[in-house]
C-alpha cells in the first residue's frame, strides 16, 4: 500500500509493495470551529435569491433547475464577496464555487500574487498569503446539466449543477492548482465520520482515468487547507488504483 503525502506518494512500511492501494487523507471541518479565515457558503447567499417560479418548471423540465439559482445572481455575490475581501485586506474562503467566470477572476488575482510557475505552467499557490480562496462541492464535478434529464430531484443541489462546460472548467482549475479544496459532506456512521461510499468510488475513478492526478487530488482533499488555515478531522480513505 502507498500513503499519498503533500509533495510524494511513499510506500507503508510492513505493507506490500504490490498492492494496488493508496491510502489517503480527506479533511472534515465545520466553519464554526475557524478562527483564521471566514467561512462563506454562496449556497446561504443564493438561497436568499432562490427562483421558486424556475423551481416550478423544474417539476417538468429538471434541466431548468440550474436557474433556481441563476449563475447571474452566483456571480454578482461572488464579485462582491472578492472585491470586498480585497479592498479590505480580509481573508476569507468561498466555499461551493460553480463557475468559470468566477475561477477566472481568482486566477487573474493569483497571477498577481505572482503564483503562476512557467516550468510546469500552473500554479503553485501558497494559499497563506492569498486573501481569497475558494472551494467546489464534490457533486459539482460529479455530474452536469445533462444529467438532470436521468436523475431530476436527486441532483437538485443548491449550488445547482451547472452545464458541462462549467464543470469542465471547474477540473481545469482544480488540476492548475487555483481551487483549493473540493469539500465532501461526510456522513456518520457508528458515531464516525466517513467518506460515502459513492464518493469513494467517484475519487477512484478520477485516479483510474487520470482526470486528476493522484497527488493534485490529496492536495485539494487536505492538504492545501492547511495553508488556508482551515482546521478539522482528518479521516482516512483506501482507493484502488
Amino acid at each position: 500500500m502507498k500513503k499519498i503525502l503533500k509533495n510524494s506518494i511513499v510506500n507503508i512500511p510492513n505493507t506490500s509493495t504490490h498492492e494496488s492501494i493508496f491510502v489517503v487523507e480527506v479533511l472534515s471541518w465545520e466553519p464554526k470551529d475557524q478562527n483564521d479565515v471566514e467561512v462563506i457558503f454562496l449556497s446561504d447567499l443564493l438561497e436568499q435569491r432562490k427562483n421558486h417560479e424556475m423551481l416550478e418548471k423544474a417539476q417538468s423540465k429538471p434541466a431548468s433547475y440550474s436557474n433556481v439559482y441563476s449563475p447571474k445572481d452566483e456571480l454578482e455575490i461572488f464579485t462582491e464577496l472578492f472585491n470586498n475581501a480585497i479592498n479590505n485586506h480580509k481573508r476569507i474562503h468561498i466555499v461551493w464555487v460553480t463557475l468559470k467566470e468566477e475561477i477566472e477572476m481568482l486566477e487573474n488575482y493569483y497571477h498577481e500574487l505572482w503564483f503562476f510557475n512557467n516550468d510546469i505552467n500552473c500554479y503553485t499557490c501558497d494559499f497563506s498569503k492569498a486573501l481569497v480562496t475558494v472551494s467546489c462541492k464534490i457533486e459539482n464535478i460529479m455530474w452536469r446539466g445533462s444529467d438532470y434529464k436521468r436523475m431530476w430531484k436527486e441532483i437538485f443541489f443548491n449550488p445547482p449543477i451547472r452545464e458541462s462546460w462549467q464543470v469542465k472548467a471547474l477540473f481545469k482549475w482544480i488540476n492548475r492548482w487555483v481551487i483549493a479544496w473540493i469539500y465532501i459532506n461526510t456522513q456518520i456512521r457508528d458515531n464516525i465520520s466517513v467518506v460515502p461510499t459513492r464518493i469513494q468510488n467517484f475519487l477512484q475513478q478520477q485516479i483510474i482515468e487520470e482526470n486528476i492526478l493522484a497527488l493534485t487530488l490529496w492536495r485539494v482533499l487536505k492538504y492545501n487547507l492547511d495553508e488556508v488555515w482551515i482546521i478539522g478531522k482528518t479521516l482516512e480513505i483506501k482507493s484502488q488504483y
